[in-house]
């Protein structure tokens, strides 16, 4: 990837796919109290207020152990590797605001390695790019390569958990082709020295807590919310989990079925049992499920998901113009809320099966 603030408008990227909407007075409410007035993507997730609440309490912060500066360098690699150009220039952006030097962040960007990190941190950088990219599956040695560079357990899993985070945002920003933040032309405009110092305390919250696992915890996917241990992050996964499930908007079977394949892309023998699960109690025989990961497609399967089987399969891995057009191409008979939860559902996907790596350290 280029660097420099004009290679972020340099980057392939489509017209948003969803339209913004009219918000119900309390979910505006709800989403101020979180992220403020300021994101322009607000309306246009707000179709699916799950994944609008997943996005914005991704942003108000899910880390109680991991360094922010480690964090935020992390989440830039994961950003890189997956070629988001709205995660792009927003961490151009806040890197700004932290008060980095345009010249500084194009060093960052460039040598996200290698610029004043030490030996345990570069260690933990490597992880999360392997980690994302999942080529191969990172595995128990590589975890312990983190604790044994120096990072406590606890900071550990939370490299992993920010690499799932990373992924999720990265797939909503992609899939939905989320236009640039006017925040992106604040930090590039000539009175941006001003006010940086104000919008520097904005962006400065302090982390949270850890905090006890959550209870109960018997829903999809419960050892890999159990393996974030105290971590906050644990809390953000079972509220996500949780609601994606229990959302009208598409139904649970195509939910599950899409985890089915994202989990077997990603060689997730745990994320395939869990939506094998799901999919029994909605009446879809092991037999049926065999046929459709083995071939993305299933006489059982509706119109529906038979278009978006295969496409939930080329999420895992992709070209952001490519799978940007494919997501326009598959959504087209979709309603605004339905593409909406295709886009979470798919994101939340890549992230969990990805997280579940933190199952092989127990």
């Amino acid at each position: 990837m280029t660097v420099g603030a004009p290679a972020a408008a340099a980057m392939e990227w489509a017209e948003c796919l969803l339209p913004p909407l009219e918000m119900p007075p309390s979910l505006a409410k709800e989403i101020r109290g979180l992220i403020g007035r300021g994101p322009a993507f607000v309306p246009r997730l707000a179709h699916a207020p799950w994944v609008l609440r997943a996005v914005a309490r991704h942003i108000t912060g899910f880390l109680a152990y991991l360094p922010p500066a480690l964090a935020d360098r992390i989440g830039l690699v994961v950003t890189q590797d997956n070629s988001c150009r709205y995660c792009y220039g927003m961490h151009r952006s806040l890197l700004r605001i932290a008060g980095h030097s345009e010249a500084a962040v194009d060093r960052i960007v460039r040598d996200s390695m290698l610029v004043d990190l030490s030996p345990a941190e570069r260690v933990a950088v490597d992880y999360a790019r392997r980690l994302s990219r999942c080529t191969p599956r990172p595995d128990r040695k590589d975890f312990e390569k983190l604790v044994a560079a120096g990072l406590d357990e606890r900071v550990a899993v939370e490299v992993a958990a920010d690499v799932a985070a990373g992924c999720f945002m990265n797939r909503v920003a992609t899939l939905a082709a989320l236009p640039p933040e006017p925040l992106e032309a604040v930090t590039s405009a000539s009175y941006f020295r001003l006010v940086r110092p104000f919008l520097a305390r904005g962006f400065s919250p302090r982390p949270p807590r850890p905090l006890p696992p959550p209870q109960p915890n018997d829903g999809p996917c419960a050892r890999v919310v159990a393996a974030l241990g105290d971590s906050p992050s644990a809390h953000l996964l079972r509220a996500t989990i949780d609601s994606a499930f229990a959302s009208p908007i598409l139904p649970t079977r195509t939910k599950a079925l899409v985890m089915a394949v994202v989990a077997r892309a990603l060689d997730c023998p745990y994320g395939e049992r869990e939506a094998r699960g799901v999919l029994g109690r909605e009446g879809l025989a092991e037999a049926d499920v065999d046929e459709v990961l083995e071939t993305l497609s299933s006489p059982r399967l509706d119109a529906r998901e038979a278009r978006l089987v295969p496409f939930a399969r080329e999420t895992v891995r992709y070209q952001t113009g490519v799978i940007q057009t494919r997501m326009r191409e598959v959504s087209r008979e979709l309603s605004p809320p339905e593409m909406t939860e295709l886009v979470g559902v798919i994101s939340l996907a890549n992230a969990v099966c990805r997280l579940s790596v933190l199952l092989d350290t127990r």
